[in-house]
């Protein structure tokens, strides 16, 4: 069984998963009911709100953020599944 594997490069926080979208603040971003520290280079994981999958996310200097999965939250079939592949 092969696992999913995806990132995301944005302004905004992306669930690498569903896309579900996260706007940073300084101290209002919450992503599953965690309060996330938007302005730093450090990885993190956090769960999404929309789809409760485990994704990895660091920021970067300009504030751009880079999200991507963990290996076994999701495989191919279940993406296609759930999200049309």
């Amino acid at each position: 069984m092969s696992s999913y594997y995806n990132y995301e490069d944005n302004k905004d926080i992306i669930c690498p998963y569903c896309g579900k979208s996260y706007t940073p603040t300084f101290e209002d971003t919450i992503i599953g009911d965690e309060c996330v520290e938007c302005y730093t280079e450090d990885e993190h994981t956090y769960i999404c709100d929309r789809c409760s999958k485990k994704f990895k996310m660091h920021g970067y200097i300009v504030w751009e953020y880079h999200t991507e999965t963990i290996n076994g939250q999701m495989t191919e079939e279940e993406w296609e599944k759930l999200y049309g592949g």
